[in-house]
Order: C-alpha cells, then structure tokens, then sequence
C-alpha cells in the first residue's frame, strides 16, 4: 500500500473571527425584550383621598411667626434678633396674651439652617411655657 504525503496547508482551513451582525442584533433585541418583561410599569399617578379628620389634633391658628436664618438671625415680632435676644422678646410677646400656653408659635426655617440652631430656638420657647410649637419649611423645587 502506498502513503501519500498529509498536505494539511491545503485541507486545514483558518476560522473566520469576523462578527456576525444579524446574531448581535438578535441577542440585543432578546436582552431588550427581558428587560421589558422584568420591569415595572407604573401608567397612573396615583388616586386622590380625603382623609377623615383626625379627632386628637386641635389645629389653632398660629399667634407668632419666628423666621430663623442660616446666620444665627432670627426675625420676631418685626425685629431682628440674636440667640441671646429670643429670651427676652418671646418673654414679653407672651406676657401681652391672655393665655400663653395655648399660644401656637410657627417656626419658619429653609434648608440653610443648622439643626442645632432649630434646637436651642424650640428649647428656649420650651422654657418659656410654649406647648405648641410647629415648625415649616419651603418645599423643595422637583423639577
């Protein structure tokens, strides 16, 4: 039997390494559809409620305004004041008012006032006998 000399430059053929550009997109197109599936959609906002009144909260309108400014500035009664000052001011708008402690004070604050701040004003009004003390900010820009 004769042997023939293997010539395998002629039969061994290299792969091909380009990308098949129909096979990316269909795995493209198979990620997007998983994705859309495992998402969730939310279509409405949301309903509006009426909530019953609540029967333990008394609402009274307010009888102060203090305006409390990221320096240590507090505007009250139309005068501007330092901590060491507030004492002295809220002692003397209480003493005008028939019944101080049923006085509802509003403190106005943004988001430039340190909370330690809010503290010493709330403690200082505590200790002045005010038992209602409500405390407002502007509401943040969403936009």
């Amino acid at each position: 039997m004769a042997f023939r000399e293997f010539q395998s430059h002629r039969t061994l053929v290299a792969p091909d390494t380009s990308l098949e550009f129909g096979a990316v997109i269909s795995i493209l197109l198979f990620i997007f559809g998983l994705s859309l599936l495992g998402s969730r959609f939310v279509f409405s906002p949301g309903i509006e409620m009426g909530l019953p009144p609540s029967k333990n909260v008394d609402l009274q309108a307010t009888s102060g305004v203090l305006n409390l400014g990221p320096n240590g500035i507090i505007m009250f009664d139309n005068h501007i004041l330092k901590i060491e000052d507030l004492f002295a001011a809220v002692e003397q708008f209480l003493s005008h008012k028939k019944n101080p402690s049923s006085i509802t004070l509003l403190v106005c604050i943004d988001q430039w006032v340190p909370f330690g701040f809010v503290v010493q004003v709330t403690d200082i009004l505590k200790s002045l006998g005010c038992q209602k003390i409500q405390i407002a900010c502007e509401p943040k820009n969403v936009s």
